[in-house]
């Protein structure tokens, strides 16, 4: 049975976006419905097929690896192509240098006899982010993408939604995968689908953008296929799986396959955009949000970190294992004061993302059982609360026509239930009970013996509560402003919502989640698990405990007393007064100033420019974080 659902979540996908581009516009909110309820049942069914390996050989496998040939030559040939026809010469050069990787590969390296699908738990958690969250911003979209294409006069949905489909059959492909030539070519359409995404719009800006993601990504993407080559070469392995076996037998196994593992990371930290590649995931704010949302949360740059914490038996303990701690953690503090000076939403929550994958990269460098746990469990609940925030953060700009945080001041009023689940998305990102701030919690317990990465890690987290914190008191804030006019839409609301109950029952469920996904996948990858429990009410770690369940009932109260004192606490406000001559017949915010020149009252957040801003960090990060990658290099050479 696992074999039918391995086979059927990479074709159906694809059958979809085939659909999305053959079928006209009437269709897309049909197909899109359909999309959301296969993804819902097809990786629920993966779960309960269990973990299991599916190894295809025969005339199958020679026939499936004509099509991965035949794939590989296509996508290197378009990159060749639109480089050449854009003139992004960069571009060309790295695309000319895969090619030679890839032509050096077929001729040079063994060629494998079969192909091996590997359905651990932590695959299963991929395919229920991949394929519920997933498909579930692709309905978004279909409530979204005529007014966004209205606005720019484009007509282009058919490109857009079979995009985004085969892009979740080749993420579905990619953490099913063992097979690392199978493996590589899935992780080469995930960037190719990234760069027609990005460069939806075909303005100038979104092709440089565009460009920008292919090009960092291919530079990730060689890093990657040279790790294959050596790891197949030297030492006959040519699955995922085999690599931690090889590394686990002893210390001098490990050292042995540092480097081409150092490697592979490094292709893991440019597809999590980690610096000095953010800029990638930075320039894809340019695409419509439902992009966004794909690109941070379900897809691309989970697919970094996914091979990052596989690869955690290869580097445990070691001295490659402590430079990504310190490598990972640094971006996270970096990316978090970066965060802290924008003012643009989606650039909050870019920065945002980078950081958070920071995270997980740190603890699966730390690589102690506590720490592994941590990361697995951070990329399921930051997947959830992102893409909520992302397209809650669409659907306010369509709102308010603004994007810009201080324009977004009295959001509560104009679009309430809009406002609430955007506040249940950013406080999942900081408080408890909520699953992030748990795995948090966690992070810095594993990090408790490494000076460097727990303050960095401390550091980061206080910054990230800074930079929610301003963004959900102006949300909440209540302003002279009149309401907005605002539609709901089934197609708009209904994902938000499934978002926001996932954020809930995820969070209630955590520890049975724990049991059953993380534990187990932590004994695959240590052979031995963390001591963590909610028994009694009671979060337990091997460190700490708090009453996690008294939270939860306090929280629920106060929502309760909330709901039911709101109107005896309400002020009901005429005006403001504002120590000048009120210009009531123009604009109630409008005033005379000692100058007898007209004014309008403003009042707004801190940011910081001049300490945290862009131009003030973002050299320095790339400086320091180019330094670690070096040392990382250097711990696998040496």
């Amino acid at each position: 049975m696992i074999e039918t659902t391995v086979m059927l979540l990479i074709a159906v996908p694809l059958l979809f976006s085939f659909l999305f581009l053959g079928l006209g516009k009437s269709m897309y909110k049909v197909l899109a419905w359909a999309f959301f309820v296969f993804g819902v049942i097809a990786s629920v069914q993966l779960v309960r097929d269990g973990v299991g390996v599916y190894e295809i050989t025969g005339p199958d496998f020679a026939m499936l690896e004509n099509v991965v040939l035949v794939l590989e030559v296509l996508v290197i040939l378009f990159i060749l192509a639109v480089s050449a026809k854009y003139k992004n010469w960069p571009t060309l050069v790295l695309g000319i240098i895969s090619a030679a990787v890839f032509a050096y590969t077929f001729t040079n390296a063994p060629h494998a006899e079969s192909a091996v699908f590997n359905i651990d738990q932590f695959s299963q958690v991929m395919i229920l982010i991949v394929n519920i969250v997933g498909t579930a911003i692709i309905l978004f979209a279909t409530g979204y993408m005529d007014e966004y294409e209205e606005h720019r006069h484009l007509n282009r949905q058919r490109t857009f939604y079979f995009t985004m489909s085969f892009f979740l059959a080749s993420m579905n492909g990619l953490v099913m995968a063992d097979t690392l030539g199978w493996l590589f070519l899935f992780w080469e359409l995930t960037t190719l689908c990234s760069f027609v995404l990005i460069s939806y719009n075909m303005d100038q800006e979104g092709i440089n953008n565009g460009f920008r993601a292919l090009a960092l990504n291919l530079v990730g993407g060689i890093a990657l296929s040279v790790g294959i080559i050596i790891l197949a070469l030297n030492y006959d392995i040519g699955t995922l799986s085999g690599i931690g076996i090889y590394a686990g037998t002893d210390a001098t196994a490990m050292a042995a396959v540092a480097l081409p593992v150092a490697l592979l990371c490094i292709g893991g930290f440019a597809k999590s955009a980690q610096m000095p590649f953010q800029s990638w995931l930075l320039g894809a704010m340019v695409a419509p949000t439902p992009v966004s949302a794909l690109l941070h949360s379900s897809t691309m740059v989970n697919a970094g970190v996914f091979l990052v914490v596989k690869l955690v038996p290869a580097f445990a303990g070691s001295s490659l294992g402590t430079a990504i701690a310190v490598y990972g953690s640094f971006t996270f503090v970096m990316c978090s004061a970066l965060a802290l000076s924008q003012r643009n939403a989606k650039r909050v929550l870019a920065y945002s993302t980078i950081a958070n994958l920071g995270l997980i990269i740190a603890s699966a460098g730390i690589g102690t059982p506590l720490a592994v746990a941590a990361a697995i469990m951070l990329i399921l609940f930051h997947a959830i609360s992102k893409a909520l925030l992302f397209l809650c953060t669409g659907e306010i700009e369509h709102t308010i026509g603004s994007r810009d945080i201080e324009d977004m001041a009295g959001l509560i009023k104009k679009a309430p239930y809009l406002t609430t689940l955007a506040a249940l998305g950013m406080v999942s990102m900081l408080l408890p009970p909520f699953g992030v701030l748990l795995t948090k919690w966690v992070s810095m317990e594993a990090a408790s013996n490494n000076p460097i990465v727990i303050v960095f890690l401390i550091l980061g987290s206080a910054l990230t509560t800074v930079y929610y914190a301003k963004w959900l008191g102006t949300i909440l804030s209540s302003t002279m402003d009149k309401y907005a006019v605002h539609n709901k839409r089934a197609e708009t609301y209904f994902p938000l919502s499934v978002l926001g109950f996932s954020i809930v029952v995820s969070s209630v469920l955590v520890f049975s989640i724990y049991d059953y996904f993380i534990k187990p996948q932590v004994e695959i990858l240590l052979n031995t698990a963390p001591a963590i429990s909610g028994e009694a009410g009671q979060f337990t770690s091997e460190i700490g405990a708090f009453a996690y369940a008294a939270i939860f009932a306090v929280l629920a109260l106060a929502i309760i007393l909330y709901l039911a004192t709101r109107s005896m606490f309400t002020p009901r406000m005429a005006g403001y007064y504002m120590c000048g001559e009120n210009n009531m017949e123009r604009d109630k915010l409008m005033f005379r100033n000692g100058l007898c020149t007209y004014d309008k009252s403003n009042v707004s957040n801190i940011y910081l420019q001049n300490t945290f801003g862009e131009n003030k960090l973002t050299t320095l990060g790339y400086a320091i974080s180019i330094i670690l990658i070096v040392i990382a290099l250097a711990g696998g050479v040496l």
